[in-house]
């Protein structure tokens, strides 16, 4: 396990150092406070030994910027003190310590507090994991595995905002599968549950890793392209409409209609973003489906507003 001590008494240091050492640890040692806390957050340390009383900052201290800061993963923290009044031991749990140690360590005992600290970190991993998966199942269509309409407005707002504060293009691709009821009609809605599982996958093998694909609602898609100016769009918009085209669907050909808008100064949110890109899938659509709109191509009969 890679352990930091945070010991300012170079005897003490050492002997801390090697003993860990002669357990299997990887420890690394910071002659203060301040060292610990740049450490900390330069690298994974999931366990501190800290002396309670150092310079320039206290384990006191460091116990409180690693509960108040979020450092990755979690820390634990064992404080190695010479006080053993309950009334030092209460002030530092409330400081965040989870444990102590009475100076100078017994290698038995700190071989027991070592073990305990590990089974609780390992409880501490099994929860980032599981908060982790949580998380990206309540941001992702349960049908299709991309995202979903939440995560996709969660993400809009956000690359809209970078866009305009780096002065960037952002463009939006809406996408509507043509005459899906009639197929779901036809053939059944299994099949056409495979239809949109198939479509979804086909949008993500064609666009870039930190492009943003999400499912707007029924057979409705959306693509997000950070950085990306009305030509690029078009071109991604004409690979994804001629991807879709070009798959061997099991009953019959799907074609999806697309529109597309890209952001300006003039842009004034996001949702109106997305207002024109649904405006140019309108008129692809108008025009025969199984085609692509640019919203610069429209002849607008009202402005935008917020």
């Amino acid at each position: 396990m890679n352990i930091l001590i945070a010991e300012d008494q170079p005897v003490t240091a050492l002997y801390l150092r090697r003993t860990l050492e002669k357990m299997g640890h990887s420890p690394r040692v910071a002659p203060d406070g301040e060292a610990a806390w740049r450490m900390i957050h330069s690298g994974e340390i999931p366990l501190l030994i800290s002396d309670w009383m150092m310079p320039n900052l206290d384990g006191l201290e460091l116990c409180r910027r690693i509960r108040s800061s979020r450092v990755g993963r979690y820390v634990y923290i064992i404080l190695l003190t010479s006080l053993d009044r309950r009334e030092d031991r209460l002030k530092g749990l409330r400081a965040g310590a989870d444990d102590f140690l009475t100076k100078p360590p017994d290698p038995d005992e700190l071989t027991v507090r070592l073990e305990i600290a590990g089974r609780i970190l390992a409880v501490h991993d099994r929860l980032e994991l599981q908060n982790a998966r949580l998380a990206e199942l309540a941001s992702t269509d349960e049908l299709t595995g991309v995202k979903n309409r939440r995560r996709f407005r969660e993400d809009l707002e956000l690359l809209f905002a970078q866009a305009q504060r780096q002065e960037s293009p952002l463009s939006v691709i809406l996408l509507d599968i043509d005459r899906f009821k009639e197929y779901n009609d036809a053939f059944g809605h299994p099949a056409g549950d495979q239809v949109l599982r198939t479509f979804g996958a086909l949008l993500r093998e064609s666009v870039r890793g930190h492009d943003v694909v999400a499912r707007y609602g029924g057979e409705e898609f959306v693509v997000l392209l950070p950085a990306t100016d009305a030509a690029e769009a078009l071109e991604v918009a004409e690979r994804l409409r001629t991807a879709v085209a070009g798959c061997d669907w099991p009953h019959r050909p799907v074609t999806t209609s697309l529109g597309i808008a890209t952001s300006s100064s003039e842009t004034p949110d996001e949702s109106a973003l997305v207002e024109l890109a649904d405006r140019a899938l309108y008129s692809s659509k108008q025009a025969g489906r199984n085609r692509t709109t640019h919203a610069s191509r429209l002849v607008l009969s009202a402005p935008l507003v917020p």
